[in-house]
């Protein structure tokens, strides 16, 4: 009987073609990393790069996030102050339908006035003539009694 073959325990040493494939793989993996590692210089230094802009921008953030907060305060004191305006509006709103209420009742009070006015104007001219009469009939009168005098002291 043959005894069963052992497994050397020395590894056999690779073909020709085992260490060129090798090496060809070796060559594309290198190169492969040297262009990774020059990608990754490039996005280094374009990340170098931003960090000003970066940096600027955070500061802008900064600046609009203060300006945010303020502007957010000088609305909420805007409202108020458009609420408190709105409520003025209504109280003057009524004080004028008042007035103009007032200035109606004036308005008739003054042409009541008005008529009042003329009726007595009428009544003034009517008076007048009346009186203008009574004095010419005095002043005949008053020369009737001058003549009756005269001759009763005659």
């Amino acid at each position: 009987m043959k005894s069963p073959k052992k497994p050397s325990k020395e590894p056999s040493l690779p073909s020709q073609d085992e260490s060129r494939r090798f090496n060809v793989l070796q060559e594309q993996i290198l190169s492969k990393f040297q262009t990774f590692g020059e990608a990754l210089s490039a996005v280094r230094e374009d990340v170098a790069s931003m960090k000003p802009d970066l940096h600027a921008v955070k500061e802008d953030v900064a600046v609009l996030k203060s300006a945010v907060r303020t502007n957010g305060q000088d609305i909420r004191s805007l409202k108020e102050a458009v609420q408190g305006n709105t409520e003025d509006i209504r109280s003057l709103k009524e004080a004028v339908q008042g007035n103009a209420e007032d200035i109606r009742s004036l308005k008739e009070a003054v042409q009541g006035n008005t008529e009042d006015i003329r009726s007595l104007k009428g009544a003034v001219q009517g008076n007048t003539e009346a009186i203008h009469a009574m004095q010419s009939d005095l002043k005949n009168i008053n020369q009737r009694l001058e003549v009756v005098e005269a001759k009763v002291a005659s």
